[in-house]
């Protein structure tokens, strides 16, 4: 998804920023538990930051925030720093004590939409066209772990659908998943997802009212002691200059300024 804004005003100043601003950390590894729907992009923010940071190595754990928060508190994945696509399971990060409420930064956004695969000719006028004949088949989240997916159903349910529509739902346990599913669907299918998920095989064909929700913010912290590991340290911070921003903004990110609730 190709984007202009005047944000990219601060390319030519960022790489000048960022060769003081990060001055090269030592060899060493990180480990990223990363929420899927920002995998694609925080994977390029990740390739961008080796440039200044050669002889760190970097591996990528992408799936929904709830399975990768369990994991972490169950010991079956390790990681240096988690970031989730919803503040919920940052808190029980919070409340397993593997995260200090005051290392927990939030640095992005992003919106709800409908969308249907490229070809389809399937018209959806209006939200409530979802509970219909017209649509066979709606694609969301697990919400009991994937926030996209529980976002959708607050949506759904905040808007008295729900339950007209429950018969129709179908859930998929990340984006990723959900995205490839509904490319590959028929013409009566749609589905709910965030907007910078919308690939080139798909189409957005309604965008979902923020109110009908809680805001969609992304949380990220290190995990237990990491951050006092230069490398996890100066990681987050890259996380945070223009050159990483402007990835985020171009992906259909939206940006928040630090620290926003």
């Amino acid at each position: 998804m190709n984007r202009v804004s005047g944000h990219s005003l601060l390319a030519p100043l960022a790489a000048l920023w960022l060769l003081w601003a990060f001055p090269a950390a030592g060899a060493g590894a990180l480990t990223l538990a990363v929420a899927n729907s920002t995998c694609d992009t925080i994977q390029q923010v990740g390739a961008r930051f080796r440039t200044h940071h050669h002889a760190v190595d970097i591996t990528y754990i992408c799936k929904s925030s709830g399975l990768l928060a369990k994991g972490l508190r169950g010991g079956a994945i390790a990681a240096d720093i988690y970031i989730s696509a919803s503040r919920p399971w940052m808190d029980f990060m919070i409340e397993s004590g593997l995260v200090t409420p005051e290392a927990v930064t939030n640095l992005w956004g992003n919106s709800l939409v409908v969308a249907k695969p490229l070809n389809s000719g399937l018209e959806l006028r209006d939200w409530q066209a979802l509970a219909s004949d017209t649509v066979g088949t709606i694609l969301i989240g697990d919400p009991s772990t994937a926030p996209f997916g529980r976002y959708a159903k607050q949506a759904l349910q905040s808007t008295g659908l729900w339950e007209q529509v429950r018969p129709k739902i179908e859930t998929r346990k990340h984006i990723t998943l959900l995205a490839g599913s509904l490319a590959a669907a028929d013409e009566r299918t749609v589905g709910i997802l965030f907007l910078s998920n919308v690939a080139n095989d798909l189409r957005t064909v309604y965008s979902v009212q923020r109110d009908w929700h809680e805001p969609i913010r992304y949380f990220l912290a290190p995990v237990g002691d990491a951050g006092e590991r230069a490398e996890v340290e100066a990681f987050i911070a890259f996380l945070q200059a223009p050159a990483a921003r402007e990835i985020f903004l171009a992906a259909g990110f939206e940006l928040t300024p630090p620290g926003t609730p």
